[in-house]
């Protein structure tokens, strides 16, 4: 298994890279990275071919994996596509840099659920019903299943919740009490609250 620092978003609203930024003297990418680590993962960083040269610099050419732009998807789904097509037969923890809030216990949590031989493909938690799909466990296997819909115009969307519709899931229900874990970073007003 492969944990993957998604990092190759646009980060409009926040008006720089999230990826680069600092949470406690250390940038949001090595937070995400240091908590996949703590759990034994080797880890790769998933960029978008803009990003390649600074990340380089700060992580090391041979940790990243750049967006293959030629997949015609965009969003976090060419992430996680270009990660598993230069990785075909590693199952994927993925994990958004910007989920500064993440807890290793519920990354744990999901790893301890994955089974290599059951019939599920994707493991996540579900808030309220809805699935959250950037801190999960996504099997090869699913990923193949996923690829070869884009490759034959049968993904209709690039969502990642319409990917899951079509993987078999296992969900863990999140408890309120870990609601917070799953917020995501977009702005600097969300920062300072």
């Amino acid at each position: 298994m492969l944990g993957i620092v998604l990092c190759g978003g646009q980060s409009l609203r926040m008006g720089s890279d999230k990826g680069l930024l600092k949470h406690q003297n250390k940038l949001w990418v090595q937070v995400a990275a240091d908590k996949l680590a703590s759990l034994n993962l080797p880890v790769k960083f998933s960029v978008n071919p803009s990003q390649q040269e600074v990340y380089a610099a700060y992580l090391g050419k041979g940790q990243l994996i750049i967006d293959d732009t030629l997949l015609g998807v965009r969003g976090p789904l060419l992430g996680v596509l270009s990660a598993h097509l230069s990785n075909p037969e590693e199952d994927l923890f993925l994990l958004a840099c910007d989920m500064l809030l993440m807890e290793i216990r519920l990354i744990e949590k999901l790893i301890n659920l994955f089974e290599p031989d059951d019939n599920f493909e994707a493991y996540i938690f579900s808030k309220d019903g809805q699935q959250e799909p950037l801190c999960g466990l996504y099997k090869a296997k699913g990923l193949k299943k996923i690829v070869q819909l884009l490759q034959t115009d049968a993904l209709a969307k690039h969502s990642m919740k319409y990917v899951l519709s079509n993987l078999k899931v296992c969900e863990a229900a999140l408890e309120k009490q870990d609601y917070r874990c799953f917020g995501n970073f977009n702005s600097q007003e969300e920062i300072n609250e």
